[in-house]
């Protein structure tokens, strides 16, 4: 088959290579759509723990089956059918798969990381996957490139559950402009009612969150003065939820300084290693903050993600910009790397 191979920082190469025959129990999927995100794009530059190569990258897809397919609570997918994937591998016997929070399994896997993942012709799903209810058929009022994007939606979603009842009374602060950031203004507005608010560094980023719904936007130059329009946006009081979707520490340096009392302060991006801030445990005390992580998603979000977009309460077109073929995966990466656009997919094999 046709894949991207990934075997070291700033070496992917295009290649002809031979398709294994998976387990008995193991199903393969065509690859239709496989988007490109942050972590990949760090991934292609800079390596990363949880990836040994040489192997192929990708977690955000659309497949096709080629054959009928019976999931462990007896649903059938039938062949030809368009799938959306939830790409964690759970142990399924930790305390936690046990309580069906996959996606804290202390022994998980992902496609993408420890196994091959989506940039190739055809993509191998591990048996646990379908044990887990991780296939999610997709209907055709959704595109294969929007259906690659309801993996990050979930993970979005779980973000919003880990920060607990959003009401339209509620001010809600994104700090991030990247197409992540782009999902968490939808869910806020079309999902909530909340007023929101998009801080970024990229003017066309900008004007598509305002374009999607945004009450607010705020371009970072000078950090006093982003206090400022948020303070002042807000009343003085300042944001009850502040959502960090951007990986560069300084997000939750800002976060503190605009958190309202009894707010909470959700990191949903993954931040480089080694990197911490100071924290008065007085203020989180006396202020009544609470501090949530939120991490991947499970196969309930995925499906949750399809009905949001299928219904076109969440439109995941509006952060799609850029389609590659495999062929050029170069050029998509640095696209991901370099801000251009919004999402960035590949759709051709």
């Amino acid at each position: 088959m046709h894949a991207a191979v990934f075997y070291s920082p700033n070496n992917i190469a295009i290649e002809e290579i031979p398709f294994s025959k998976p387990d008995e129990k193991d199903v393969v999927l065509r690859v239709k759509a496989c988007a490109i995100c942050g972590y990949d794009a760090r991934v292609f530059r800079n390596g990363h723990q949880k990836v040994t190569p040489p192997i192929i990258l990708g977690h955000e897809l659309c497949g096709e089956s080629l054959e009928t397919i019976t999931m462990a609570n007896g649903k059938v997918i039938k062949d030809g059918t368009r799938i959306a994937v939830s790409p964690i591998i759970p142990c399924l016997m930790c305390e936690y798969c046990i309580n069906k929070q996959y996606n804290l399994c202390i022994n998980l896997r992902e496609i993408g990381s420890t196994i091959d993942g989506g940039f190739a012709e055809y993509i191998k799903i591990p048996e646990q996957i379908l044990r887990i209810g991780g296939l999610i058929p997709i209907s055709d009022s959704l595109s294969n490139e929007e259906a690659a994007l309801l993996e990050p939606l979930a993970c979005c979603l779980n973000g919003f559950f880990h920060i607990g009842a959003v009401t339209k009374e509620n001010s809600v602060v994104i700090i991030g402009d990247g197409p992540i950031g782009l999902l968490h203004v939808q869910l806020s507005k079309k999902l909530y009612g909340a007023k929101t608010i998009l801080i970024g560094k990229i003017p066309a980023r900008i004007q598509k969150a305002k374009s999607i719904g945004a009450d607010c936007t705020v371009i970072v130059s000078d950090n006093n003065e982003t206090i400022y329009k948020i303070l002042d946006f807000t009343h003085g009081i300042g944001a009850n939820i502040v959502i960090i979707a951007t990986s560069n520490p300084a997000a939750l340096s800002l976060a503190i300084k605009i958190a309202s009392k009894n707010s909470k302060i959700n990191i949903f991006a993954g931040m480089p290693n080694g990197k911490s801030i100071p924290l008065d445990p007085n203020w989180l005390h006396y202020n009544q903050i609470s501090i949530t992580g939120s991490f991947s998603s499970t196969p309930i979000m995925l499906q949750e993600a399809a009905k949001l977009a299928e219904n076109k309460e969440v439109d995941l077109s509006k952060i799609i910009s850029h389609r590659y073929s495999l062929n050029n995966i170069k050029e998509a990466m640095l696209a991901t790397e370099k801000y251009y656009g919004f999402r960035t997919v590949i759709n051709r094999f």
